[in-house]
């Protein structure tokens, strides 16, 4: 038996503890430990049990948290890892739909897909844990220490971007040029997915554009600068810069009222991607003028959520070449590292946070 120290959420009143539990470690496979687990919304979100849909294993009146994370391989008993070896676990366990069965539980149809520290799967905020090969991604650039952990949020980028690529062939959507120079994209928020939200559209081609009501501190813009990207605080730029229309909208926010404000100035054949979750958001102004709007200039809206494995690699390929790029200013986006100890990291955004990690000893 091995003690596991794990940051866990507890059932009585949905707040967070580290807590100390036993766990049989001796049919694994691949024995693992976390080098950081990245904490995001949707953590907060069932610690503040605004995200309704998470819950326990089954058999356990709690649930561990962590479903961002890069890990060590401690042992293995399998030929395609070893010790040293560094991997990013999968996510989304699969259930008995069809997409499951090929490899596509980001598009579970039967609802019966189980997440890590999210919905019936402890997470991966653990000292050590096992996993089945199966879902593990191997990182075979070392240099990916620092920044594996974006690697979740990143392959919800890729995947949307596919979902994009699907619903844009309904119309003409690239230039006459055949490419999407000079097609515009805004990204909702100014969070770590909104920011890689961004750069993949910029890797894209596209014209991208991150936008907030609210202005970002210098040493946010500076992150942001330093890697070229741009930012608009639309309270106070309300039209100057979306005077050309925008092609592609992608939300982060899950605020209804500021999709549909920027909704409006979405062009003829323009997709918007809603992937931002608030279940606390007021309720936004949707008229019928909105659906006129939508209706009259065949706009496509789509949600999107999760990714399945390919999605993973294809973002260790992009962060290979980002980190080959940008070295230490793409490493700035993990604005702070705490120990596990830190609970207080799961009950507010930190101040000048784009990504936040636990960083395990």
């Amino acid at each position: 038996m091995t003690k596991i120290k794990a940051v866990i959420t507890n059932a009585p009143d949905g707040g967070v503890s580290v807590k100390t539990i036993d766990a049989e470690r001796s049919n694994y496979k691949v024995l693992l430990s976390p080098i950081y687990t990245g904490v995001c919304g949707t953590d907060r979100g069932i610690v503040s049990s605004s995200l309704k849909f998470a819950y326990n294993p089954e058999g356990y009146d709690y649930l561990i948290l962590g479903h961002e994370s890069i890990c060590e391989v401690l042992d293995s008993k399998v030929p395609e890892f070893k010790a040293g070896d560094l991997v990013v676990p999968v996510v989304r366990r699969p259930g008995d739909c069809v997409n499951c069965r090929i490899g596509r539980q980001d598009n579970c149809s039967d609802g019966k897909k189980h997440e890590a520290g999210i919905t019936g799967m402890h997470g991966f905020m653990q000292q050590t844990f096992a996993d089945d090969p199966e879902f593990l991604v191997k990182v075979e650039d070392k240099s990916l220490k620092e920044v594996g952990v974006l690697t979740e949020p990143l392959k919800n980028v890729l995947k949307a971007f596919e979902v994009f690529d699907t619903v844009s062939k309904r119309a003409v959507f690239h230039g006459k040029d055949s490419t999407v120079l000079g097609k515009n994209v805004v990204v909702i928020g100014t969070g770590c997915e909104a920011f890689l939200y961004t750069m993949m559209s910029r890797e894209l081609s596209f014209n991208a554009l991150m936008v907030n009501r609210h202005p970002l501190s210098e040493k946010i813009m500076k992150i942001f600068g330093d890697l070229g990207l741009r930012f608009v605080n639309y309270a106070e730029e309300p039209e100057s810069q979306f005077s050309a229309g925008i092609d592609l909208l992608i939300d982060t926010s899950g605020d209804p009222t500021t999709v549909f404000n920027f909704l409006r100035k979405v062009n003829y054949n323009g997709v918007v991607i809603l992937f931002g979750t608030n279940g606390k958001a007021p309720p936004g102004a949707f008229t019928g003028a909105d659906i006129d709007y939508i209706v009259e200039r065949n706009i496509t809206i789509a949600g999107t959520v999760d990714a399945a494995k390919k999605h993973y690699i294809q973002a260790t390929e992009y962060l290979t070449k980002w980190h080959a790029l940008y070295g230490e200013k793409l490493e700035n986006v993990i604005t702070e590292k705490f120990p596990p100890e830190n609970t207080a990291i799961f009950t507010s955004r930190q101040k000048d946070e784009i990504k936040s990690v636990i960083e395990w000893k």
